[in-house]
């Protein structure tokens, strides 16, 4: 069942995506409402499943890490033995099912190729008889990740300038906070001292310091577009020519773009994959017809899948640094 949210509800949802740790003070100042207000408003939609947790998103490019998406095509009929036993590996983020030509994709975050090569030796001797065909994309770059694109998202000109990023190396702390952090990144600087066994002051001191790194790049709220009423797509665009300067226009066109939950390119071939939240189909023909008109010279193939379920969603489970 569709939630009913009112101007207030979708104004506590985008600070609460703009900022989690923002306190239900601040919120409330921004919001003009009262602090007793967006406390109830904010349980409200925890009970109503339209926000699930509050996490971190953090780069992990500068940790030596890399998103590998894999798309599996699967004899249905064994499907839920299959995801039982992919869906608690440490190094997967996402896992979505789709109706369409794949069944599902599965996000892998690992530092060690190896690691990504073991797991697809694992699963084809595990399962060779369920898995038809799959496709492994690495990452080459993020264009957008949003919690929630739609309604009140402030309109947005020019994506940040990609800069080349140093390599860091963590230290035992702040790997732990950041495991905190992504577990609730709203958990006070209180709680988090005592669970890691460090002062609040050093948590408050290390915090500022993957901001100013650009590890930590938001403290969000993870959002049922589904709740919202909100159907999301899988499109995936096959390019050829994709000159540097035709990406920027693309990454450019798909960053100003309302209702892109997520935009990113692959790093094997000229293919962009983005998550487009939509109301009515119509939307999501508007938006393809536009994307042709815009780069149609560029544009070889293009298909989309309707996800039907999100089984798993961890942008830093615990094998991101392994």
């Amino acid at each position: 069942m569709t939630a009913k949210l009112d101007k207030k509800d979708w104004r506590i949802l985008s600070c609460l995506c703009e900022d989690a740790r923002m306190s239900h003070q601040q919120i409330a100042r921004k919001t003009k409402t009262n602090k007793n207000s967006v406390t109830y408003k904010i349980k409200r939609l925890e009970k109503k499943g339209v926000i699930s947790r509050f996490f971190t998103l953090v780069d992990i490019e500068p940790l030596g890490s890399v998103f590998y998406t894999i798309l599996i095509k699967l004899n249905t009929e064994k499907a839920k033995e299959f995801i039982n036993h992919i869906k608690s590996n440490d190094h997967i983020t996402v896992i979505d099912k789709f109706v369409g030509r794949w069944n599902f994709l599965i996000e892998f975050v690992c530092k060690d190729p190896h690691t990504l090569f073991d797991f697809l030796r694992d699963i084809k001797k595990k399962f060779s008889d369920v898995i038809d065909t799959y496709e492994v994309h690495p990452n080459l770059e993020v264009y957008t990740i949003e919690q929630l694109p739609v309604e009140l998202i402030k309109k947005r000109h020019t994506p940040p300038p990609k800069k080349k990023k140093k390599r860091i190396i963590l230290d035992p702390i702040e790997i732990k906070l950041l495991q905190e952090l992504n577990k609730n990144s709203t958990t006070s600087l209180i709680k988090l001292g005592e669970k890691i066994g460090v002062t609040y002051k050093t948590i408050s001191s290390k915090i500022r310091k993957l901001k100013r790194e650009g590890i930590i790049t938001k403290f969000t709220a993870s959002i049922s577009l589904g709740a919202l009423g909100y159907d999301v797509y899988l499109i995936t665009i096959d390019l050829k020519n994709l000159s540097t300067t035709t990406e920027s226009s693309l990454k450019n066109y798909l960053y100003k773009k309302k209702n892109i939950r997520a935009a990113f390119l692959s790093a094997v071939n000229q293919k962009v994959f983005i998550y487009l939240a939509v109301k009515h189909s119509l939307e999501l023909q508007d938006f393809i017809e536009n994307l042709n008109n815009e780069f149609g010279h560029f544009i070889v193939d293009q298909e989309y899948l309707l996800s039907s379920e999100q089984i798993k969603y961890d942008l830093f489970p615990k094998g991101v640094l392994e």
